[in-house]
């Protein structure tokens, strides 16, 4: 099998032309499943990452109700609330797992959602102890919020897409924005609860706002100019000025870190529980707005980005499916033309090659008018038919004119032999008259010396006339084997034990070539054997390098020839076969070297090193010898090759067995029968008969 693929050259032109379309059609279609495939595992993370913005959206639940329990704690309202708010909290925890539960998450998420759960678990003890110590539950409360923040943001980076980043990144910033909103608003509810703020809880104040202000700033760089017009929009009106102008007064009022006494009370805030409450909740209002506008963004925009991927995906196997089928047809029709008019000019080239030339030499009769071959278009193939046409019709022409050359030598050759036969008929008339009246025996056996040459002068000339007359034997120009051609060059030298004939390859040298090249090698091996030592060989091998071009190399073991006569002696082959005049008696081989292969287009040039010996390298072309192809001509040529002699064998029709010699008869028997023979054949002529 691999013998076959690498011999390519001698594919059938479907198999080529399936060849030819197979490559473009391999890489399109690899491609084509390539990109289909990006699409579908475009659409496929689009998928897994709307089912992350569906955790996102049920941890916000669970950071609200745990913001949430730090406000009731902080404002001190009672344990019922606080339980009811647990619950609530309890329930979106629940929601959470379940989603969680759904969602193949990464490694760094599982780890840091597993952390926040086992905090979370330790609400139940820090509901307990609310009323205790309230800056520190806040504290906790606080830790609690930020560890479910950091969670939010290693989800939000999750979104690989740049234009989901960007949306999942500024969402967190305004939930974080939000949840410092919301500490301001406990720790500041906590210290009305007192009467008056501590020193620590002013620095937190101060820096929550500072952070609050930078985180703002992180939601501006990545938020579009529609989100920043809806994050202006919620964030302008008289309840944000009076949330910020309150707490600017909650940190600008005295504090003190001792327990009030009796008469050493600090002077209360000057702020509204009530006011301050309204205040804080408008701001997170507004904020709600923002993140419940960036969560639809979020989810719409993964949503939009899957149907995408998947339309993109379905529009790329259509146009693939659709390429293949075009792909297809246009091979189909082209490729049926072009096998159509091949085949149309290929079967007129073997009918004419097999049937009408061979009759037509054969016979020597037949019309001038050709019939073209069935190809009426202008491109290649048409062009090659009416190239065809007119080398059909020159040989036609040829034949006839031959035919008729032919025919005019014959009637020449039959009007010479008719002219000799009278003359040859008129001397045994005479030599008959002789006969009757000569009585000397030594005379008569002379006489019947020349009757008998006579006699077979008419033969000849009867032979001559059946010549003229008969069929000429058809002559068969077989292609040669290349190894025949090496062989019969190699014996045709004196020194032919000394060359060694390597295998050739599968190729057939053209008949009129095929002398030629033998002539041409055998002077090549003449010269190598003659300038090598005695005790050396010369070897010559053939391969078919690119371009099916048969290269012959002759190689000795003599002493080479340096670069300027290497040069000048490749000169003088050229020069040879331009026509140049050479000095023929000195270099007599190359010359005609030279010559058979101008005659035939046949490239010989010679290759040495000093001290290396010589090579010959013989470039015949392709179309001198063809590869061996195994078809029906290539069986049938064989067939007659079996009938026939070798090429370089003379052959010769077995000879008949010559006549018996006669008996020695007395001259008055062969007087009786010469005159009894010439009696008869003069009986046989027409009277009177004259030559021409």
């Amino acid at each position: 099998m691999f013998k076959s693929l690498a011999n390519w050259r001698n594919w059938r032109l479907p198999v080529k032309l399936a060849a030819v379309l197979i490559v473009p059609v391999t890489i399109a279609v690899g491609a084509g499943v390539v990109l289909i495939n990006s699409q579908i595992e475009r659409a496929d993370s689009y998928a897994e990452l709307q089912r992350l913005v569906k955790v996102r959206a049920a941890l916000i639940p669970v950071i609200e109700g745990v913001q949430a329990e730090r406000r009731i704690v902080a404002e001190g309202v009672g344990p019922e609330a606080l339980a009811e708010q647990s619950k609530r909290t309890d329930d979106a925890r629940a929601v959470l797992r379940d989603q969680i539960g759904r969602t193949s998450l990464s490694e760094v998420v599982t780890a840091r959602i597993t952390e926040v759960q086992n905090r979370i678990g330790d609400l139940t003890v820090l509901r307990d102890r609310s009323s205790n110590d309230i800056p520190a539950v806040i504290k906790i409360y606080s830790e609690l919020t930020d560890s479910l923040l950091d969670v939010d943001e290693v989800m939000a980076s999750e979104f690989g897409d740049a234009a989901l980043l960007r949306t999942a990144m500024g969402l967190h910033h305004v939930v974080h924005v939000r949840d410092q909103v919301l500490y301001q608003q406990a720790v500041v509810l906590s210290g009305l609860t007192r009467g008056q703020l501590s020193n620590a809880e002013v620095r937190a104040l101060v820096e929550s706002n500072v952070k609050l202000g930078y985180i703002a700033d992180e939601f501006a760089a990545l938020a579009t100019p529609d989100q920043m017009k809806v994050y202006g929009k919620n964030f302008s009106g008289p309840d944000i000025e009076a949330q910020r102008t309150m707490l600017a007064a909650a940190v600008l009022h005295p504090t003190s870190d001792l327990p009030p006494t009796g008469n050493n009370r600090p002077k209360p805030l000057p702020i509204a529980t009530q006011d301050w409450t309204k205040a804080t909740d408008a701001v997170v209002t507004a904020m709600g707005s923002v993140i419940t506008g960036l969560q639809d963004d979020l989810r719409n925009t993964s949503n939009r980005l899957r149907d995408e991927s998947s339309d993109a995906a379905g529009t790329a196997s259509a146009i693939l499916f659709a390429s293949l089928i075009l792909a297809a047809t246009v091979g189909f029709v082209v490729g049926r033309y072009l096998l159509r008019s091949l085949n149309a000019l290929r079967r007129s080239a073997l009918d004419v090659a097999w049937t009408k030339l061979p009759e037509m030499v054969a016979t020597g009769r037949g019309s001038t008018e050709i019939e073209a071959v069935p190809v009426g278009t202008t491109e290649e193939f048409g062009q090659v038919a009416r190239a065809f046409d007119e080398v059909h019709q020159q040989a036609v022409k040829a034949v006839i004119e031959q035919a008729s050359m032919r025919a005019n030598m014959r009637n020449i050759f039959v009007n010479l032999s008719r002219r000799s036969q009278s003359l040859v008929e008129r001397q045994l008339k005479l030599m008959e008259e002789l006969e009757k009246f000569e009585e000397d025996p030594d005379q008569l056996a002379n006489l019947f010396k020349l009757d008998h040459l006579a006699t077979r002068m008419r033969r000849n000339n009867e032979n001559l006339m059946v010549l003229s007359g008969g069929d000429v034997a058809r002559r068969f120009h077989q292609a040669i084997p290349l190894t025949d051609v090496l062989r019969a060059a190699a014996a045709e030298i004196e020194q032919y034990q000394r060359v060694m004939v390597h295998t050739a390859p599968n190729a057939e040298v053209v008949g009129y070539v095929a002398s030629d090249l033998v002539r041409l090698l055998a002077e090549l091996l003449d010269n190598a054997t003659a300038f090598s030592p005695p005790g050396t060989q010369v070897a010559i091998s053939a391969s078919i390098e690119a371009g099916d071009i048969v290269q012959i190399d002759v190689i000795d073991q003599g002493i080479g020839i340096d670069a300027e006569a290497l040069a000048a002696v490749n000169h003088r082959l050229e020069a040879a076969g331009e026509g140049v005049d050479v000095q023929v008696s000195r270099e007599m081989g190359l010359f005609v070297v030279g010559r058979l292969a101008a005659r035939h287009q046949i490239v010989v040039r010679l290759d040495a090193k000093q001290g290396r010996g010589t090579r010959a390298i013989v470039l015949v072309p392709a179309e001198l010898a063809p590869r061996r192809e195994e078809s029906w001509e290539s069986f049938r040529g064989e067939a007659i090759e079996r009938q026939q002699a070798s090429w370089f064998q003379q052959t010769r029709a077995a000879a008949p067995p010559p006549p018996p010699a006669p008996a020695r008869q007395t001259p008055e028997s062969a007087r009786g029968f010469l005159n009894a023979f010439q009696r008869g054949v003069q009986r046989g002529l027409p009277e009177n008969q004259e030559s021409r």
